[in-house]
Order: structure tokens, then sequence, then C-alpha cells
């Protein structure tokens, strides 16, 4: 009997069909495997995120044809995870998202230490405010400067939000940006080259209105804020105030530290916030028994939120200030910024506060003692170019307690 042959074409076909088959029988095994389990569990499957992720992570090491991206895939999983929690409050950081969070809200930034808004007249950034000790300050930066181009492009056309990204920047590298000035009723221009350097973020400002009314604006809290409240309580004692005006007008809130040392010192001995968690098991954060014994209101409005909600509520159920302007925000939940081992970072609403005697705010707000409401004149005016004689919510507030 002859030997029979088998042609390469039928050979590679024979290889083929082998290899279809192993892969099916694999396949369905891990398939198989997976049910198996799941069925033992007795759980639904669409319930057992962890298994199928396992499971997704399995069959793509065993037959993704391309190389798995396991930097990106570090990156998007958590990210997906938290976005899944459905809480507005909830998000994911990267590392550098942490490491940026962690720095502003110790109040030390890198840059050249201004604060700015969008001028839409000129299409330019609009310098509010020159921080004191700031690379800004020293080269001699005023506030009203109009950054009209920063290192070489025009604000106009790159856009408000990308020229602010431009102006920023590490300490030790160089600002280049050009301002007009308004002088004798013409502008001129000017060009800096400002090296930029590590700033104390300011989130307080303070003057006195007539001969004895402090008015001290908290932009948000953050670690720095408490040592910067004190100075400013102790420059406008000094200055002879006698009652004054905390403006939390558009501040978002910030570090609990923060404002229960500022509540502190304010407030007679008793609680200042109550935090309740998951579990129902209650936190009460105390006052000790000095206090700030002066007359005092608080402006707010409707993106006043957070911690500065709680530092509004706690004035008020103290009966300590008169609260003049609009319904807040109502944010009334707790977050806390949970490291990862990657550098990495979420935050997580863990918890739901209380103001020291009311009930919660949260998806509520606090309802003014006096509602004041901006004409609609100038109702879409930034704040910082409010002045006082238009701004009827700050000249209520200072009257009140003038009387």
């Amino acid at each position: 009997m002859s030997d029979k042959k088998i042609s390469i074409p039928v050979f590679l076909m024979i290889c083929a069909f082998l290899v279809i088959i192993t892969f099916q029988i694999t396949f369905l095994a891990v398939s198989q495997m997976y049910r198996e389990e799941i069925a033992e569990k007795n759980v639904d499957t669409s319930e057992v995120w962890e298994d199928k992720l396992a499971y997704i992570n399995e069959l793509a090491q065993m037959y993704f044809l391309k190389e798995i991206p396991l930097t990106e895939l570090s990156e998007k999983l958590p990210a997906a995870y938290v976005a899944a929690l459905n809480d507005k409050y909830t998000y994911y950081m990267s590392k550098e998202q942490y490491e940026s969070f962690t720095s502003n809200n110790n109040a030390d930034l890198q840059g050249i230490g201004v604060n700015v808004i969008y001028n839409s007249e000129h299409n330019a950034i609009e310098v509010v405010g020159v921080m004191s000790g700031s690379p800004a300050l020293e080269n001699g930066v005023n506030t009203g400067d109009l950054i009209y181009i920063v290192e070489g492009q025009r604000v106009a056309e790159v856009g408000y939000n990308a020229a602010v990204d431009i102006m920023l920047g590490e300490a030790g590298t160089v600002a280049s940006f050009s301002v007009m000035r308004e002088k004798d009723g013409s502008f001129e221009s000017i060009d800096f080259q400002i090296v930029r350097g590590f700033i104390v973020e300011e989130t307080i400002t303070y003057r006195l209105q007539g001969t004895n009314v402090g008015i001290i604006r908290i932009e948000e809290f953050d670690l720095g804020t408490p040592k910067q409240f004190k100075e400013a309580i102790d420059a406008l004692l000094q200055m002879g105030a006698d009652r004054f005006v905390f403006d939390v007008r558009y501040n978002p809130g910030g570090a609990l530290d923060s404002i229960t040392e500022i509540l502190d010192m304010l407030l007679p001995e008793g609680p200042i916030i109550r935090a309740v968690d998951r579990y129902g098991q209650e936190e009460v954060i105390n006052s000790d028994a000095n206090e700030f014994n002066y007359p005092m209101a608080v402006v707010a409005n409707g993106s006043t939120a957070s911690a500065a909600e709680l530092f509004t509520s706690a004035l008020k159920d103290y009966k300590k200030a008169v609260i003049v302007g609009e319904t807040t925000y109502g944010k009334g939940t707790m977050q806390s910024v949970i490291p990862l081992s990657d550098g990495s970072a979420v935050c997580m609403t863990t918890a739901k506060y209380f103001p020291p005697f009311s009930d919660s705010y949260d998806g509520i707000g606090i309802v003014p003692d006096k509602e004041v409401l901006l004409s609609e004149e100038y109702a879409n005016t930034s704040i910082y170019k409010l002045a006082y004689e238009n701004d009827i919510q700050l000249k209520t507030a200072v009257e009140t307690i003038s009387e």
C-alpha cells in the first residue's frame, strides 16, 4: 500500500482548524468556570463587577491582539469606578491633580501672585488684586492692568482660559506678558518679564468702611485662611473698627480644619459642627469659651457653598450675626480626600454635616434674615468691580449693624 501525502494547503487548513478548536475549547472552559463561580455565589451577574472585571482582564491577557495599555488602565479604571458612584462631589484625582490640589489647599502656590478675571470689553485678563510680597508686586504690576499678550500670543486670539494656563508655571521660570494700563484717559502698553516664585495665596482681604465698620471678604477656606483672618481682625481693630461684615459671596467652601478654627475664634463654648456618617455615627466639633463679642453681619448669595454655608449658619444659630443677601447654594455634605498608593487620590463624600443647632441645609440652602438682591443693572458685574455705592447687599449689611 502506497503512502498518502497531504498537500501543503490542506495541511494549513487542518492547522487552522485545530487552532480554532483549541481557542473555542479554552474560551468555553474559561466561560464555564466563570458561570459556575457566579452560580455558586448565587448572585446576579450584573452585581459581581469584580469577577466580571477579572474575567475581562483574563480574556485580554489571553487573546487581545495589541499591547495592553496598563498605564492608561490604571488611571481610567479608578476614574470610571468613582464616576459610576454618581455623586457630583466625589471624584478621582491623578497624581498630578492631587499634587496641585494639595498645593492649593495649603495656600502654597507658584506663579507671579495676581488675582484675575475676564474683561470682555477688551478681551483681556484683568488684574483685580496683587498679592503682598509677590513677584508681581515687586515688579510693578498694578490692580486694573489689562493683560492682553501672554508669551507673544494675544489673549483675544487664544482665549481667556488658555491664556491663564499659559501664565501659570513653576517657580524659577519666567512669565512674559504685556499689559494695557490706563493713564490720563488713554492706554499705554507695558511689557513684563517676571520670574515666578512661591507665594502664599491671599484668601482674605479687608478694609474699613466709614470710621468703624470692618469689612472682611473671605474668598475660600484653605489652611492659610485662619491666620489671615486673625490678622485682618487685629488690623481692623487697630484702625478703629467696632463692628464687622463678613462677605462670603462666591465662596465655594474649603477645608474643615480651616472653618472650625475660624468659627472657634468667633463663637462661645458649644458645638460648631455635627457630622453624621453612613452608619449614623455622629461626631461633634466644639468651640471653647473664648468668643468675639462685636456686632456682626454676613453677606451671602447663591454661590455661597459648603464650608461658607457652615460659617453662615453657625453665626446665625448662635444669633451672633445678621445674614444679608440671597439663599445660599445648599451643600451640606462632607468630603474626605483619601490618597492612593501611586500618588493619586479620591475625594469622596463621607458624611452629612449639620449646623450647631438647626437642621441640615443640604439641597435647601440658608435663607437670609434680610433678603436683598442686586439690581438688574449690576447683577452681572464682577464683585471685584462692583462699587460700594452700587452694592446694595453690602451696603444693607453695613447699615444694619450701624443702626
